[in-house]
């Protein structure tokens, strides 16, 4: 499962997430393979690279992962992880993702009793319109 990671997410994840210099570590290494470039970037912060791939397979990941979902986004603690082809592709900030797809000032935070309550006005609303529409229905029958 911790192929599912790849390397470009790894390096995204150190630089974006644990916050490390990663572009200074890796000035002049441009022309090395990407496995090269992570065994360094990684022997710098002190860390295995399998253990950076478990930290970006955190549960909701994993999840979506597994399910078999080949193109979506999973936001995390302010993170977004890009899966492409069932694979995670990146690591970017909330916002980055955001300003990509235009939803920057569109996208609202809620808790979870905001959505509840949401999700219940949607109900009531579709409960009167649905009695509306049974009423017209008799209208028309009689």
């Amino acid at each position: 499962m911790l192929e599912r990671v790849t390397y470009h997410a790894i390096l995204r994840y150190l630089e974006r997430v644990l916050g490390l210099p990663v572009n200074e570590w890796l000035v002049g290494t441009e022309l090395l393979p990407d496995r090269e470039r992570v065994a360094m970037a990684c022997e710098r912060a002190g860390l295995p690279v399998d253990a950076v791939r478990e930290l970006i397979l955190s549960k909701p990941v994993l999840r979506v992962v597994e399910a078999g979902f080949k193109d979506c986004v999973v936001r995390l603690d302010g993170f977004a992880y890009v899966i492409r082809n069932g694979r995670v592709a990146t690591v970017m900030m909330a916002w980055m993702r955001d300003s990509q797809i235009g939803q920057h000032c569109r996208m609202k935070e809620q808790s979870r009793s905001q959505l509840k309550r949401e999700h219940q006005k949607a109900n009531r609303r579709f409960k009167d319109k649905r009695k509306s529409i049974q009423r017209q229905m008799q209208e028309v029958d009689s």
